[in-house]
């Protein structure tokens, strides 16, 4: 994720949206202190990718992030126009400059980057060296013996 998104989503800049743990004891006490910021969620674009970058669910998050409120990792508000898919996991991609790296491109349909081209043909290469080394296998004729 880029910072770009950040600095154009209507939150940007504002507070309010993850209160101290101090400042609260239960889950209504949270959704009262922060539950007004939703509103902030309603136009933006870029709920799904606030979600991927602040994890609620697996930082047992409290705050707002996405267009829900969360307690401890847990949904106890949302807007009404909430999508799960915006909840998807993002996929996890490999390094670029792997051997990993390289096939992703390939699964997901891209042209590979400079990187991954470079360890595609070293991989190749090695590949080829391993086959050339490998004997090849003769079959014999024997006469059977009748």
């Amino acid at each position: 994720m880029t910072a770009s998104w950040l600095s154009r989503a209507p939150c940007d800049g504002l507070d309010g949206f993850t209160p101290s743990e101090d400042a609260w004891e239960t889950a209504g006490d949270l959704k009262r202190l922060c539950g007004s910021r939703l509103g902030y969620c309603k136009p933006c674009p870029f709920r799904a990718e606030c979600i991927a970058v602040v994890k609620p669910a697996q930082a047992m998050f409290d705050g707002v992030a996405g267009g829900r409120v969360w307690c401890n990792g847990l949904v106890i508000d949302a807007l009404d126009d909430v999508s799960d898919d915006e909840l998807a996991e993002p996929k996890l991609r490999a390094t670029c400059g792997t051997e990993a790296g390289a096939r992703d491109h390939n699964r997901y349909g891209e042209r590979p980057c400079t990187s991954c081209r470079q360890v595609a043909r070293q991989v190749a290469a090695r590949r080829r060296k391993e086959r050339a080394k490998q004997p090849t296998q003769m079959q014999l004729d024997i006469p059977s013996v009748a």
